[in-house]
């Protein structure tokens, strides 16, 4: 909770930028325990700065242990100046940004990560809002995927795609879900081992997105996606599992007082306990049996579900 009520407060400053967030570390004493990189985006419709936070895992296990990805998926934390304070939409930031600090202090404490863990968001106090149904929602001034492409690491061995997912009539939730894996254009099951993290930290029933092959297909397929937090797989071939902060209601994406912190505490806390486990190769988003199985009958699909995609 301090860690995601510090970040909230950070981020609501109208005038934050990504140097704000390095700041933020250096003032925690915690600079010297991570690497991060700021990178100013400019668009036609305006910039967002991109950041990257890597929190190297124990020297002593971190070359063999996997790699995680963490990206906060996000159009923009606010919608200045037409709406004053943080968005519905923030929310992939906040949890992104306030799992590199817990699993950060972490490692100050002493309780190091086996691997590493990688966390990429962006920061954009005045975002542009769009028509959207069944809610308006919230759109990056930089084209989507020139920020895709640049949350996806190399190095990311599986990921956790997070995004605020309450304008929908499908998943009606307060509270946080979780989406099965996709690899390389394949729906796969939902990760039992997942599914025992999310069961652990809430003491509830496992939710799940519904998610189609609507919601996969690249945005230059213009069908309607439940929104863009699945869009990440198409620039690696590690599985991608969403998680999304949910409502009962529909919440539109520029909706300001909609920042559950009870909400976002739980989510972080879901994605710290996925990082323990999956680089201590307790956890695995897919069983690799069944992938060789499915492609040595199926095939690939990628490049047909990339179809129009311009990368």
């Amino acid at each position: 909770m301090k860690h995601v009520l510090e970040i909230i407060d950070l981020l609501e400053k109208p005038d934050i930028n990504g140097f704000d967030i390095k700041e933020f570390f250096e003032e925690k004493e915690l600079l010297d325990l991570v690497e991060i990189s700021v990178k100013r985006i400019k668009g036609s419709r305006g910039y967002t700065d991109f950041i990257k936070i890597t929190i190297p895992g124990s020297s002593e296990s971190r070359r063999y242990s996997p790699v995680l990805g963490v990206i906060g998926r996000l159009g923009g934390l606010g919608a200045r100046p037409e709406y004053i304070g943080l968005v519905s939409d923030a929310d992939g930031a906040i949890v992104a940004l306030a799992t590199a600090y817990k699993i950060a202090e972490l490692k100050s404490r002493g309780e190091a990560l086996p691997g590493d863990v990688i966390v990429s968001t962006h920061i954009c106090p005045c975002a542009i809002v769009i028509p959207y149904e069944p809610a308006p929602m919230i759109t990056s001034p930089v084209e989507l995927y020139d920020l895709v492409k640049r949350e996806v690491d190399p190095r990311m061995n599986a990921i956790l795609s997070i995004d605020a997912t309450k304008a929908n009539q499908v998943i009606k939730h307060t509270g946080f879900a979780i989406t099965p894996t996709v690899k390389e254009g394949w729906i796969l099951k939902v990760s039992p081992d997942l599914i025992n993290i999310y069961v652990r930290v809430t003491g509830e029933q496992p939710l799940i997105v519904p998610i189609t092959m609507q919601d996969i297909l690249p945005y230059t397929t213009h069908v309607y996606h439940i929104n863009s937090m699945m869009q990440p797989w198409l620039y690696t071939s590690a599985p991608v599992v969403g998680v999304a902060t949910t409502t009962r209601q529909v919440v539109a994406g520029n909706a300001t007082g909609a920042t559950n912190i009870y909400v976002l505490e739980q989510t972080t806390r879901f994605i710290v306990e996925v990082a323990k486990d999956y680089t201590s190769g307790k956890a695995r988003f897919y069983d690799e049996n069944e992938w060789k199985k499915i492609i040595e009958i199926h095939g690939e699909i990628k490049d047909i579900l990339k179809k129009g995609f311009l990368s």
